[in-house]
């Protein structure tokens, strides 16, 4: 008989940042999910793909000098690397500007097309007649106009969780520019999102469909509300795949939105690694894991369009946001962590078991509280399972070398009853996604083998046969946690493996009668001490908005420029020496970087309350622009604090802040605010900014 054939899969991340610890959440756990299936000898692929498209990356790679694809590439290599250093085992991880996805994104669009369910129509989309562009509603801001929040994007509101258009927005603005956008008509391909409504809420009802309940009641309102159908064509320019003929029939080209061939990697990444990939989508079961911000994609549009083609709906599991110390990571707090960043402190594994025990199947925000983390790691982790294993496994080796013979008397015989229902409970939980209750029985085990390890006191006699046979017991045990927790742990089991001199070990292996010559074990656990406070930066830097230039009366080469810095520090006025390099009306509603502890001083009879950042390659001067936060947002050099106290002149002078590789860089940390890195380009690489 055929194995059931299992695809798992994770959200496809965006090829225009760093992998942080709040992704790794999703990966993490579907990895385990993957093990645990391959661990009971089930035919599961765990794939992926970095998503290549889109405007933002269109966008940064204009400013970065480089082509989309290139740009984009770089972020795919950075990605695969941090994965791996996870131990996320993927089978195979893609991208989606591959020759496979565009001929499946075509497939389905033409499918579609087929049954009656693409058309088009002429819409209104917001253009920018300053950048030359349409623009899509993430680079469009304004006021909500539903709850009156201002500088919220014109795809979602995050103060009311609206789900927006651009053109629904109070007095927008183009996030690239800063200049007010106007209608313009074009004509798009739809896709008939509302004929599924029906279908759709049958298969959200449905007990079988696995649905979380939580997730079931937002998926029914979203219905109550009304679908509309959902535009799938982008304007150019748009770094993605054209439509075919779309010239022809709506007089210009169009491309495919990104979320329309986005999720179809999924599929391409499994036929580039299989010639049977339909066995695994039209025959097998496909589970999903992906997080709440992306829930109205996945379980609206793409079902629709799965169900379209005929290929049978996944099976979804959806997670909460990760909080640092108990709040939103934060770059200012020392508690924003890129993958890299975390390896450089803590291990995967510490990360990977405090995820475990924090995860079932409700869709909760996890806090990874760093003195808890510590707590977990040294406690629980190292303090229990870990000594355990470590402390049988070194003692049977150094004084035996090898096991021959398992004690199977009364006291045995309970404890593997004992163990063997613990090991039908912990399958169970694996396969309900329940890590919580996996890691709370594995530990219990543990304190099973530990209990009964220390009554035995062999180490009094240690050489008699009794205390011999006893170890043996004590070795399955940890041979029997290891197969376990293999799936959250996978390094820490190996160790074990490899001590015990076996390679590939499996569900099917758990048992006590195991005997055989042992190797001395590795470290299994290492210790977590919790890295203190960031290092200060000497300057505040904050985004500010020039919402006014003037000359200055006194001085040809410089302007009086009122800027908005936000509620918390209001409106100030900045004397700039940028005469020489912008007109007025460059100048005028850009948002930029700005020194906000500089001691106030007059500057030939005006008063200057900051100043302005920009580099400088004495041939070309470029601001050091910020489209995507928020006015008073913090601006920091990761890993770092910013100063608020007073600074003179003298202190700014000393600060040496380089340009490379587009970016800006102090003692080799990047420039960034909580949502985008600070981009340089026009200026010569390695010169300063001041």
């Amino acid at each position: 008989m055929a194995k059931e054939k299992i695809i798992v899969t994770a959200a496809l991340p965006y090829a225009n940042g760093n992998i942080h610890i709040g992704h790794l959440l999703e990966y993490i756990q579907a990895d385990v999910y993957t093990r645990f299936l391959k661990s009971l000898g089930k035919d599961a692929l765990y794939v992926c793909a970095s998503d290549m498209h889109g405007t933002p990356i269109e966008v940064n790679a204009k400013k970065a000098g480089e082509s989309p694809k290139k740009f984009a590439s770089k972020f795919l290599k950075e990605h695969q690397k941090d994965f791996a250093s996870f131990l996320i085992g993927f089978d195979n991880y893609y991208h989606t500007d591959s020759e496979e996805n565009k001929e499946l994104a075509e497939y389905f669009f033409s499918e579609l097309r087929k049954k009656d369910l693409i058309y088009t129509k002429k819409m209104n989309v917001i253009y920018c007649s300053s950048c030359e562009r349409s623009l899509p509603d993430r680079y469009v801001r304004g006021t909500c106009p539903h709850c009156a929040t201002t500088e919220q994007y014109g795809d979602i509101c995050e103060s009311c969780g609206i789900i927006l258009k651009g053109i629904d927005l109070i007095n927008p603005k183009c996030s690239l520019c800063s200049k007010t956008p106007i209608q313009k008509e074009s004509e798009h391909y739809f896709f008939k999102l509302k004929k599924f409504s029906k279908t759709l809420e049958k298969w959200f009802n449905d007990k079988q469909s696995g649905i979380q309940p939580e997730m079931r009641n937002w998926l029914n309102n979203w219905i109550k509300k009304g679908l509309e159908d959902w535009c799938v064509s982008r304007d150019e320019p748009y770094y993605g795949f054209e439509i075919p003929n779309s010239k022809k029939e709506t007089g210009e080209k169009k491309y495919f939105y990104v979320w329309l061939d986005a999720p179809i990697g999924y599929i391409s990444s499994t036929k580039n690694l299989k010639k049977n990939w339909k066995d695994y989508w039209y025959k097998g079961n496909v589970q999903h894991f992906i997080g709440k911000d992306i829930a109205y994609f996945h379980f609206l549009f793409w079902p629709a369009m799965l169900m379209a083609v005929g290929i049978p709906l996944p099976k979804l599991t959806v997670h909460g946001f990760v909080n640092v110390n108990g709040k939103k990571m934060s770059k200012s707090r020392g508690t924003f962590f890129t993958a890299k960043d975390f390896m450089k402190d803590y291990s995967a594994e510490a990360l990977r078991f405090y995820y475990a025990q924090s995860l079932d199947r409700k869709i909760v925000d996890i806090d990874l509280n760093l003195n808890d983390f510590k707590a977990v790691t040294n406690n629980v982790l190292m303090g229990n399972l870990g000594n355990y294993c470590y402390r049988v496994l070194t003692f049977a080796e150094k004084n035996y070398g090898a096991v021959k013979e398992v004690a199977d008397g009364k006291e045995e015989k309970e404890l593997i009853k004992k163990s063997e229902k613990l090991f039908a409970e912990i399958e169970r939980s694996y396969s309900e996604q329940d890590y919580k209750i996996v890691v709370k029985k594995i530990l219990q085990i543990a304190d099973l083998g530990n209990a009964y390890f220390q009554k035995s006191e062999v180490w009094k006699d240690k050489d008699s046969v009794e205390s011999k046979a006893k170890v043996g017991f004590c070795v399955n045990l940890a041979r029997n946690l290891a197969i376990l927790v293999s799936p959250v742990l996978p390094e820490f089991s190996d160790k074990v493996f490899v001590s015990l001199s076996e390679k590939k070990v499996l569900w099917k292996d758990l048992g006590f009668t195991w005997k055989g010559k042992l190797k001395k074990v590795e470290k299994l656990v290492e210790k977590v001490e919790i890295v203190e406070t960031a290092e200060k930066f000497p300057l505040q830097m904050v985004v500010g908005q020039i919402k006014e230039v003037k000359d200055h009366p006194n001085a040809d080469s410089l302007y009086l420029m009122q800027v908005d810095f936000g509620k918390k520090l209001g409106k100030r006025q900045v004397v700039a020496g940028l005469k020489k390099w912008f007109e007025v009306d460059e100048l005028v509603g850009r948002k930029a970087v700005f020194c906000a502890n500089m001691k106030p001083a007059k500057l030939r009879g005006e008063l200057s309350e900051g100043m302005i950042f920009a580099a400088d390659d004495h041939e070309n001067v470029a601001i050091l622009d910020v489209e995507k936060s928020k006015l008073g947002d913090s601006v920091q050099f990761s890993g770092m604090e910013n100063e608020t106290k007073e600074i003179t002149f003298d202190d700014f002078k000393k600060v040496k802040m380089m340009v490379k590789e587009g970016n800006v860089f102090y003692k080799e940390k990047k420039l960034s605010t909580k949502v985008e890195d600070v981009t340089v380009s026009g200026v010569k690489e390695g010169c300063r900014v001041h």
